[in-house]
């Protein structure tokens, strides 16, 4: 069982942890994945998850911290939250928009590819609002998305599905964007 307090270390910090081996990225990975669920119950936060790829990942990120294969990218083993507005292949992009729901991705967004070649793990998309046009992160598709902290508030938008993960240590990483505060205002 991996100590909380792993799920709340910087990149750095947590790399480090890998090179001493005082933890390993599968661990890791489990952990947040397992966190991930119980937050997404508190806080509806994520719309898709990648367990089968992260799991694998995590396990070459393993291996390479081992030595047992090439060494360690820049963010070898480190957990990545997806905003759902960032294409990755084989998941479903909606944008938090009905007309989009069924849209799926045959290709990654270069901003996406450039962290998983780095070494990153993807372990879940997170939620927007519609077209990511709102400082609140809600929409018809996916419902509310709440601060975790506080239910009564929001956690911004249209990042707020990024925010809580980070927040609440359910990855190291995450993507987002920013036009009106998207990601000032998480």
């Amino acid at each position: 069982m991996v100590d909380d307090d792993y799920l709340f270390l910087n990149s750095s910090k947590l790399i480090n942890t890998y090179k001493e081996k005082k933890v390993s990225p599968v661990e890791v990975t489990k952990a947040a994945l397992d966190r991930s669920r119980y937050i997404q119950q508190e806080c509806n936060a994520f719309t898709e998850y990648f367990d089968k790829i992260a799991l694998k990942n995590a396990k070459q990120a393993e291996n390479s911290y081992l030595g047992k294969s090439h060494e360690p990218r820049p963010l070898e083993g480190i957990s990545l939250a997806v905003k759902e507005e960032f294409a990755f292949i084989n998941s479903c992009r909606s944008s938090g928009s009905k007309i989009f729901k069924d849209r799926v991705d045959n290709f990654t967004d270069v901003y996406i590819q450039r962290l998983l070649d780095g070494g990153s793990i993807p372990l879940f998309k997170t939620t927007t609002p519609e077209f990511c046009l709102l400082g609140t992160t809600w929409s018809d598709l996916h419902g509310v998305t709440t601060n975790p902290w506080n239910k009564k508030y929001t956690p911004g938008g249209s990042s707020g599905g990024s925010g809580v993960a980070l927040a609440t240590g359910a990855c190291t990483i995450a993507s987002g964007s920013d036009i009106g505060g998207s990601i000032r205002i998480p």
